[in-house]
């Protein structure tokens, strides 16, 4: 039987429509499928960098901890001489801190003399704190973590590596992956008599910063080395401690950038070895530890199996599917039936389609029709609006993570990062046109004592009080920058002159000393200014706040509340 002209286009624009349907469809998905991924990627960074910020601030908060336990007279007096009320005080007040926080799993006060004798000692035992006494006290002055720390300046914390526990005694700790920190005591003429010692049990202090993860995110962690010390496999962790090695770089290849040093932070699909039959999504970034430590670098990352993250891409490859149907059927039977009637129509719902699989705007569509096609057009516009919307949310998540990288979240100051790059080009631009560039590195005096005295609290205040001092001081054009903790530094957009750079000192040093109310007392501040000037005092972006910083330095040495610019010192005389 031979087919008439109009079955025949009917079935040309039928099949057009279905393959038109179908890319559409497979391009929507495979688009959908990859910007989950990257979603999933971008939020796999973000929480593995949130959970090396609470370490770092768990860590803090260690130290603190260990700050009230070493500076508490009961522990002082312990030391220099036997008093049973004063140990029975301190068992006491470590029983205490050892309640208020799980994580710890002993807390123990060790003399310098007597070869390292424990003085007091708490361990845990059945989720309970529990003193050792008598013989049961230990010499321990040949374990680095006493050795380490009576080295250090009253305050200072040391913190071990990270190791399987075998010391005797420890009763819930024992042969448990564990990391200790200590502080000194000192007497009244600094010397180092003793040390706080706390052993923090890594497998709860890690479950609690892991606690607020999804359920689906697995944990790791390794050392410098690539050692794995936190896995969701236990029989893969502290193989250093069983005569062998596991390493992270050994199940995740792209890890090694990172071990290497090559790389602070790697994201990356794995689906081969370990991971191929249960594909997953990966994110390590580098954690440096910023206090005294045998350990000063580890390796944090956080996995996502591939599946959960493309769970959604399965919803709307149905939904797809489903209109590449409905679009089918429409087309084979407006094709048959009104084959010449419905050929512009479907042209552009076709013109559409291709337009969106090139990423352009669908256009005009026949949305007014109460047909087939109308209801093609609706459903192609609802899968195109829900598919702008996710790419919408993407781009201002990428623009909310660009302002925190390159911003302080205490004061809103570009950072470290974002300073660097504006000195940098502002050195560009001087080196070219024979210009100069003013940097003014600013410190606050005495600034630890607001911390310790009045809390971080009055700190954070004095901080944000500065930082919108300088801003409503300077001009619109110069860069007011926070570099971390109270030093901020300005740079000045205009080539100034040395006693004009003497004036505006002396306005921001003045600014600064204006008291900060917090909580109805007010807080005195004062700072110190160094001054640099390109080409005079450096070549380099990283030579210009080096001599800035020295000059601020020889501010306070000459009293502080005041500035100096940098003189550089004079050149070695030759015979």
């Amino acid at each position: 039987m031979r087919l008439g002209i109009a079955a025949k286009l009917a079935l040309l624009l039928a099949l057009v429509g279905a393959l038109a349907a179908g890319l559409t469809g497979f391009y929507a998905y495979a688009a959908s499928r990859d910007l989950l991924v990257e979603s999933a990627k971008n939020k796999l960074l973000t929480s593995t960098q949130v959970l090396a910020r609470r370490i770092t601030l768990t860590r803090e908060e260690i130290s603190r901890n260990l700050q009230v336990l070493a500076g508490h007279p009961a522990a002082l007096s312990t030391l220099q001489r036997a008093d049973a009320a004063r140990d029975e005080q301190l068992a006491t007040l470590f029983s205490l801190v050892m309640r208020a926080n799980p994580a710890y799993s002993q807390l123990r006060l060790i003399s310098a003399a007597d070869f390292g004798l424990e003085r007091v000692r708490v361990d845990r035992r059945d989720e309970l704190p529990l003193r050792v006494q008598g013989d049961d006290l230990q010499e321990k002055g040949h374990y680095a973590y006493v050795a380490e720390t009576l080295k250090l300046p009253a305050g200072a914390t040391y913190l071990s590596r990270i190791t399987v526990n075998h010391e005797g005694g420890n009763h819930a700790g024992l042969d448990q992956p564990v990391l200790q920190l200590a502080m000194p005591v000192t007497d009244a003429t600094g010397l180092a008599v003793g040390v706080v010692v706390v052993n923090v049990d890594l497998d709860d202090l890690f479950a609690l910063l892991a606690a607020d993860l999804p359920g689906s995110f697995k944990l790791f962690m390794a050392n410098g080395a690539g050692d794995i010390l936190i896995h969701p496999d236990s029989s893969r962790t502290f193989g250093f401690d069983k005569g062998r090695r596991v390493l992270i770089q050994d199940e995740f290849a792209p890890t090694g950038a990172v071990v290497e040093g090559r790389q602070d932070q790697v994201v990356f699909e794995a689906r081969d070895g370990d991971h191929a039959g249960v594909p997953v999504v990966a994110a390590f970034i580098e954690h440096w530890v910023k206090v005294p430590s045998d350990e000063n670098r580890l390796l944090l990352g956080l996995a996502q199996p591939l599946a959960d993250v493309l769970a959604q891409s399965r919803q709307l490859g149905t939904a797809i599917l489903q209109i590449v149907v409905g679009l089918c059927l429409a087309c084979l039977l407006l094709a048959v039936l009104l084959a010449r009637a419905f050929t512009r129509p479907i042209d552009a719902v076709s013109a559409a389609a291709q337009r969106f699989a090139a990423g352009q705007p669908p256009g005009k569509l026949p949305l007014a029709r109460q047909d087939e096609i109308g209801t093609l057009a609706r459903s192609f516009q609802q899968m195109h609006q829900q598919i702008t919307r996710q790419l919408a949310n993407l781009q201002v998540n990428q623009v909310q993570l660009e302002h925190l990288a390159q911003h302080d979240t205490l004061t809103g100051l570009p950072n470290r990062r974002l300073f660097q790059d504006r000195l940098e080009q502002a050195l560009a631009h001087a080196h070219r046109y024979g210009a100069e560039v003013s940097v003014l590195f600013i410190d606050l005096d005495e600034f630890k004592t607001i911390n310790d005295e009045l809390g971080h609290d009055a700190g954070d205040a004095a901080l944000k009080a500065v930082a919108e001092r300088l801003l409503a001081m300077v001009r619109e054009a110069d860069t007011v920058a926070r570099l971390g903790g109270d030093e901020f530094v300005v740079l000045l957009s205009t080539p100034t002159p040395p006693t004009s750079l003497g004036a505006i000192a002396e306005k921001l040093l003045s600014g600064i000393r204006a008291p900060v109310d917090f909580q109805g007392s007010a807080l005195q501040v004062s700072a110190s200014i160094g001054i640099s000037c390109y080409p005079h005092d450096g070549q380099t972006a990283g030579e210009i706040l080096a001599n800035a910083d020295q000059a601020m330095y020889e501010a306070k040495a000459a009293g502080r509340a005041n500035f100096q610019f940098f003189s550089a010192p004079p050149a070695a005389e030759t015979s």
